[in-house]
């Protein structure tokens, strides 16, 4: 993994990317055939975290999500960068290694938060209401899980509204960034 963790470092000073700035993994979207609509929560509601200044904001999402990332960028000037030589779906090992160099995680109910939990990097997870698709997990309540003690959980508390956790997440991003 430290190979692949080099090649990406690589790949973000080519791109202009400072190596000292904070990079923020974002994942919005699950494709839980069942669930799924329920716990991804459109990228535009996401305007208060890509606010904050001075942090690099890099597309965990699974699947390819190019188009929904130029018209963010397009809609709102915010960008989120895409390596699009790292694909979860077909190399684990290169996501792995990307989710590495991150000093945090935010993302909703998919992958994404069991492969960073999973490599103990900081995440806070954005959570559906009960009976909206609430996996998490097994009956699990608070901000925290025994399983995965990286892991802080933001809840909704109304069926749909993303904006609570979003910006509870991005009230707590200026502190943790210190």
């Amino acid at each position: 993994m430290a190979a692949a963790q080099t090649r990406l470092a690589g790949r973000r000073a080519a791109l202009g990317l400072s190596a000292d700035a904070k990079a923020i993994g974002l994942s919005w979207r699950s494709g839980n055939a069942a669930f799924g609509v329920h716990k991804s929560a459109p990228l535009a509601a996401w305007a208060p975290i890509l606010r904050q200044p001075g942090l690099v904001f890099v597309s965990v999402q699974y699947g390819d999500s190019t188009a929904e990332l130029a018209s963010l960028e397009t809609e709102t000037g915010h960008r989120i960068w895409q390596d699009a030589a790292v694909d979860p779906l077909r190399d684990m090992e290169a996501a792995a290694a990307q989710f590495a160099t991150l000093d945090l995680v935010i993302t909703v109910s998919n992958t994404a938060v069991h492969l960073a939990g999973g490599l103990g990097i900081p995440t806070w997870l954005l959570l559906p209401s009960p009976g909206q698709g609430l996996l998490w997990y097994w009956g699990v309540a608070g901000e925290t899980v025994p399983f995965y003690p990286s892991l802080r959980c933001f809840r909704q508390e109304k069926p749909g509204d993303w904006q609570g956790p979003i910006a509870a997440a991005a009230a707590n991003l200026a502190g943790f960034m210190r």
